[in-house]
């Protein structure tokens, strides 16, 4: 085997037939710790009191495992003739056992039968993200009604409940 330029002589970037499953760059990639019962974050989803967190923490779990497209729809189930569509549908599939894993029993319940990863992503934003419209209200006329007085600024906005 010829060396690589890097002194390398293993280098699966030189060799001509190398999966994309090889290459540490590609969505495909998935390492040895990589296994479908995997808890990528330590927050449990229960319901639309910790959405938010939980949808943070998974978010930046997947951006460093480089599997964020699988959920954004930014890497599409190739066709089934495609050369990729077995590697694409082992990965949605390792996304999607990474997701029922880290969600409440009854959630993961009422999702588990989506074979993609972007409809049940999709699925558990619509779910549980919901903008709380009283509660924007009552900041909102809390923040009006603020009034500094004798107070110092710190005391008279950043202190009070």
């Amino acid at each position: 085997m010829a060396a690589s330029n890097d002194g390398n002589p293993f280098s699966v970037l030189d060799q001509p037939n190398r999966s994309p499953t090889d290459d540490i760059r590609s969505p495909y990639y998935l390492s040895n710790g990589d296994h479908p019962r995997a808890n990528l974050v330590s927050k449990i989803l229960t319901g639309g009191e910790n959405y938010n967190s939980w949808k943070r923490s998974m978010m930046i779990s997947l951006l460093a495992k480089n599997m964020l497209k699988f959920i954004n729809g930014k890497l599409p189930q190739p066709d089934p003739t495609d050369d990729d569509y077995d590697i694409w549908c082992r990965c949605n599939s390792m996304v999607i056992s990474w997701i029922l894993h880290v969600v409440s029993p009854n959630i993961a319940d009422s999702v588990m039968y989506l074979d993609d990863v972007v409809a049940m992503w999709s699925k558990l934003h619509d779910r549980f993200h919901h903008n709380n419209g009283p509660r924007v209200f009552q900041v909102k006329r809390s923040m009006q009604a603020l009034v500094q007085g004798s107070n110092d600024v710190t005391a008279a906005y950043f202190t009070r409940p």
